[in-house]
């Protein structure tokens, strides 16, 4: 295989974005074939579109970071209120948003590779599911570093990078002979991302007494119930039919649209949608 997408051409493709890995030498040895390491070169890449897109939301709740601190000194009672609303949008942004990339990557495996590649769709799932999690723990990194709590915060951290090591070592060692390498770096870097970050959310909670029912704003079930029922229930079975019968390519992508509309739906229904339209409008000059 030749060209920008053969063994070398993709060796050279990761040491753009990801230097010391493209140093360790035979990086694709342990995976299954040059098509999913050519899956992992592009799912790193549509995260990282998806993540300059999801950055806006990080980026808008640190800006309240010097209000947290205002209000400890101010109100420390309204701190909780805060962190509530500000939760709220970013579940009502970030789960509809996620699950549509993971619902829509059958459709972008087909345009950036020119086919169905189940190992893109696998990678984009444990990625994006990793993603949502950090990007769901903001609100508590946010309010941690307003009230200088960085114990969780710091620990968290330490604990994704070193998750990153010691899991890569095991998955170099146990599921790289097993040809699973490609799942395996995806995973070990899924893993140690989410767990990091559950540790901030989880321990903002704990440690301010907040109801671990928060975590489902109310009013949100539908947009939950419409995301898992998209991803976990609906998009196997599509892929499976797509996998097994090259005629079924047309309904299966019928049968995504149809799943983005309904996590959309769910999304536009929402009360916290007239709300932000609202803050958003009021913004605007006149």
């Amino acid at each position: 295989m030749q060209g920008p997408f053969s063994k070398k051409g993709l060796q050279k493709e990761i040491e753009l974005w990801m230097p010391d890995l493209g140093r360790a030498g035979p990086v694709f040895d342990g995976w299954s074939g040059i098509h999913q390491a050519l899956s992992f070169v592009i799912t790193i890449e549509n995260e990282l579109d998806s993540r300059r897109h999801t950055q806006f939301v990080k980026q808008a709740n640190q800006v309240l970071v010097p209000t947290v601190a205002d209000l400890l000194e101010r109100d420390p009672d309204s701190i909780a209120l805060v962190y509530r609303d500000s939760y709220r949008v970013v579940f009502w942004l970030a789960v509809p948003a996620f699950a549509c990339l993971t619902v829509a990557s059958p459709l972008i495996s087909r345009v950036w590779i020119g086919r169905f590649e189940p190992p893109f769709v696998e990678f984009v799932t444990i990625l994006s599911a990793a993603w949502l999690v950090n990007v769901l723990a903001n609100p508590a990194y946010v309010v941690d570093l307003g009230t200088a709590s960085l114990r969780w915060v710091s620990l968290g951290c330490i604990t994704t990078a070193i998750l990153n090591a010691a899991l890569g070592v095991l998955a170099g060692r146990f599921a790289v002979p097993f040809g699973l390498g490609g799942l395996a770096v995806v995973s070990t870097a899924a893993s140690s991302l989410a767990l990091g970050y559950a540790i901030v959310l989880i321990a903002y909670h704990f440690e301010n007494r907040v109801a671990f029912a928060q975590l489902l704003p109310e009013k949100s079930g539908p947009i939950l119930a419409a995301a898992v029922l998209s991803v976990f229930v609906c998009l196997p079975a599509v892929c499976t039919a797509s996998v097994h019968s090259s005629a079924l390519e047309r309904p299966a992508s019928t049968a995504i649209l149809l799943l983005l509309t309904l996590i959309l739906v769910s999304a536009w229904r929402h009360p916290m949608r007239r709300r932000v339209w609202r803050w958003v409008f009021s913004r605007v000059p006149a």
